[in-house]
């Protein structure tokens, strides 16, 4: 089956996610493939009529109806907040599927800051200290143990990072059943989420931003730890910043990274700006060089299976 036209529009104000006609020339190799590449969205909403399939990471609801051969819409995103569902259910949406080792790296990072005091060594630094003490409480990542809500693909590739440091890692989602995977971590019903934070030393958000995630982490939820680091890497929808706040102030979390906020931008009057305990990440995670590259090899491996399959 022959690929057709594959029309592309994958410019992006921010420069790691800015895929220019270069990045995207691999995909002229594909058999029979048309590949058409445009530089705004009014260009490529023109050429809809044309396209069997679009890669994008904006795809409108009506933009359906203009473009009556699509068989696919691609996108780099691994949410669902950019491209909307076909209205009638016709033309299905493939998402990014290679986040998970730049997200779990970003992850490991974060955790080796919070762990090892490293906001107490740079204030150490700055005044030229030479306190040898402060760090003397400090306990190895293997010796502890990581809740990861959301657990899912990218869950899996933090899991195994998390793991080669010898960490205890608890992996929640609804729609998983209780028992061990195949990178050893414990997977934990949502029924028993409240006991695992109770015994978690760093907790990982990588839930998705859908209503049904809204505000997921509540006062009241929260109010089960004892302690704890808390990770933001999914979605800024899922804690309200007071909740996070009062977590903070009453002592159930010990410190926040947050790579997703409430509102984003941060905006300037934010108290998490300056709270100490915070580190806020400007939705980052995933920001390497090889974020592009590692999309078009998946476009590469993807795009042949789906003309095969008539998907």
């Amino acid at each position: 089956m022959r690929m057709g036209q594959l029309h592309s529009y994958l410019r992006h104000e921010v420069r790691g996610f800015d895929f220019r006609a270069d990045d995207l020339a691999p995909l002229a190799g594909l058999d029979d493939v048309q590949l058409v590449c445009h530089d705004t969205h009014e260009s490529l909403v023109a050429g809809l009529a044309e396209a069997e399939w679009v890669i994008t990471w904006d795809f409108e609801a009506d933009w359906y109806a203009r473009a009556p051969g699509l068989r696919g819409v691609l996108t780099p995103a691994a949410g669902f907040d950019w491209v909307a569902d076909d209205p009638t259910g016709r033309v299905p949406v493939h998402h990014g599927a290679f986040h998970g080792p730049m997200l779990a790296e970003s992850l490991v990072g974060a955790m080796l800051h919070v762990n090892r005091m490293m906001p107490r060594v740079l204030a150490n630094e700055a005044v030229r200290g030479w306190d040898r003490d402060f760090q003397a409480d400090g306990a190895l990542l293997g010796n502890q143990r990581a809740v990861i809500v959301g657990y899912g693909a990218i869950g899996r590739h933090c899991a195994r990072l998390l793991r080669a440091f010898g960490m205890d890692v608890l992996g929640v989602q609804r729609s998983r059943p209780a028992g061990v995977d195949d990178v050893g971590a414990q997977l934990v019903p949502e029924a028993d989420l409240a006991d695992a934070l109770s015994r978690a030393h760093h907790v990982v958000c990588l839930l998705p931003g859908v209503p049904e995630t809204d505000r997921y982490f509540s006062r009241d939820l929260l109010a089960n730890c004892r302690g704890a680091h808390f990770y933001n890497f999914g979605r800024g929808n899922a804690v309200a910043e007071a909740d996070l706040t009062a977590a903070l102030d009453q002592g159930q979390l010990a410190s926040a990274v947050l790579d997703v906020t409430e509102v984003e931008p941060l905006p300037q009057e934010s108290g998490l700006w300056t709270d100490p305990r915070v580190l806020v990440m400007p939705h980052s995670s995933c920001i390497y060089r090889e974020y592009r590259p590692l999309y078009v090899v998946e476009l590469m491996e993807l795009l042949p299976r789906l003309m095969e399959s008539g998907d």
